[in-house]
C-alpha cells in the first residue's frame, strides 16, 4: 500500500520513502560501524556509501523532477476564448496521440479516487486544421479515463492551445487548469504540475 493510500498528502507521500532512505542509511552505517577496520579513508568512503545508497537507489526508482516541490501556477484572466470552460473542476488540455497526455489519465484517476466529487475533464484539442476531430483520437482518453474522467473535443481549439502555453508562448501538453465559476484561471505545465500542485488542486476540488 502507498502512502497516498494510506491518506497522506501528495507532497508527504512523495517526501516520505526519502526520509525513510536517510533513516535507513543512519541504520546501516550504525550496523556495519565495526565491521570495518580498515584506514580511516576506507572507513568514512564505506560509511558514506552506506549511507547514501538507499538514497540512490530509491531516486532510481522515484525521481525528484523539477516542478515536484515547487507550485509554479500561471494565473490567466478569462476571455471570450475560454467561455467553454465552466462549473469548478480540472481540465486537462490534451492533443490527439500525446503518450504524456496518456500517461496523466492514472495520476488524475487517484485523485478522483481521493475526491470522488471532482469533476476532472480532459479536454482534446484540434491539431489537424479546421476539419471535426474524428472520435478515434479521443478513444484512447475514453477508455483509459473510464467513469472516472470525461472527455471532449475543444469547443475553441485555438483558444485551448493559447491557454496550454502556460505564459510561455509555446503550447505544451498536457496543460492542467483550475477552473472555478467565473474566476481566473490557474494553470500549469507537465513539468511544473508536481506533489505541491497537486496538493492545491485537491484542497481546491475537495
Amino acid at each position: 500500500m502507498s502512502f497516498l493510500d494510506m491518506g497522506f498528502s501528495w507532497t508527504m507521500s512523495k517526501a516520505l520513502p526519502y526520509i525513510l532512505a536517510v533513516i535507513l542509511g543512519l541504520i546501516l552505517v550504525y550496523l556495519f560501524r565495526k565491521k570495518l577496520r580498515k584506514n580511516f579513508i576506507v572507513k568514512w568512503f564505506f560509511r558514506v556509501t552506506l549511507f547514501v545508497a538507499p538514497f540512490f537507489i530509491y531516486f532510481i526508482y522515484s525521481p525528484i523532477y523539477e516542478g515536484d516541490f515547487t507550485n509554479s501556477s500561471n494565473i490567466i484572466e478569462r476571455t471570450e476564448e475560454f467561455t467553454e470552460l465552466e462549473g469548478k473542476k480540472l481540465v486537462v488540455i490534451t492533443i490527439p496521440g500525446c503518450p504524456y497526455c496518456s500517461a496523466s489519465i492514472a495520476r488524475m484517476k487517484k485523485l478522483k479516487e481521493r475526491v470522488p466529487d471532482a469533476q476532472i475533464e480532459y479536454i482534446v484539442c484540434n491539431t489537424w486544421g479546421d476539419s471535426i476531430l474524428p472520435q478515434e483520437a479521443l478513444e484512447d482518453y475514453i477508455q483509459k479515463g473510464g467513469d472516472a474522467i470525461t472527455v471532449r473535443r475543444a469547443t475553441n481549439s485555438q483558444g485551448m492551445a493559447r491557454l496550454a502555453e502556460n505564459g510561455t508562448g509555446i503550447a505544451a501538453f498536457p496543460s492542467f487548469v483550475l477552473v472555478d465559476g467565473n474566476k481566473a484561471l490557474k494553470t500549469w505545465g507537465n513539468s511544473n504540475f508536481g506533489v505541491a500542485a497537486m496538493d492545491e488542486v485537491e484542497l481546491e476540488l475537495d
